[in-house]
């Protein structure tokens, strides 16, 4: 049984420097369903796309991905609704796939990032971008 996932999409508006952070669930499945997998996937790329729609008419820049946990205990909050400041990194995976989480400073950041072996296996690459984003999650949303 593939149980549920929390997804976090950093997105940025085309054309200019809003971010946003939206943090979605995959329901679980099945693992001998590929049918349930698919509709599993599918139920998380449409909540995601209507909060999309709600934000902004405007079309989004996926910026990354990451289907773990984040550094930090902001992004746990069951609704958001709020500017968070985050930081975040690619990895050796390549696009989409990014580390992120929230830290009073890129050290600390850093410190919390290289104690969590999980996201450390993402292979983390480069140098922490910070960014202010709005932070939204599927209960901030009436569909």
């Amino acid at each position: 049984m593939a149980v549920e996932l929390t997804i976090y999409s950093i997105y940025k508006l085309t054309g200019k420097g809003s971010y946003f952070l939206l943090r979605t669930l995959r329901p679980g499945y099945s693992n001998v369903s590929q049918i349930e997998e698919d509709i599993a996937v599918s139920a998380e790329q449409t909540s995601r796309e209507r909060m999309l729609k709600q934000i902004s008419p405007a079309g989004f820049e996926l910026i990354g991905e990451l289907q773990n946990y984040p550094v930090g205990d902001t992004l746990f909050s069951v609704e958001a609704k709020s500017e968070v400041d985050i930081y975040y990194m690619e990895t050796g995976f390549g696009h989409p796939w990014v580390v992120l989480g929230t830290a009073s400073s890129e050290e600390e950041f850093l410190s919390e990032l290289e104690d969590d072996e999980d996201l450390m296996r993402l292979k983390p690459v480069g140098s922490p971008i910070k960014i202010t984003a709005t932070f939204f999650t599927e209960n901030d949303f009436r569909f």
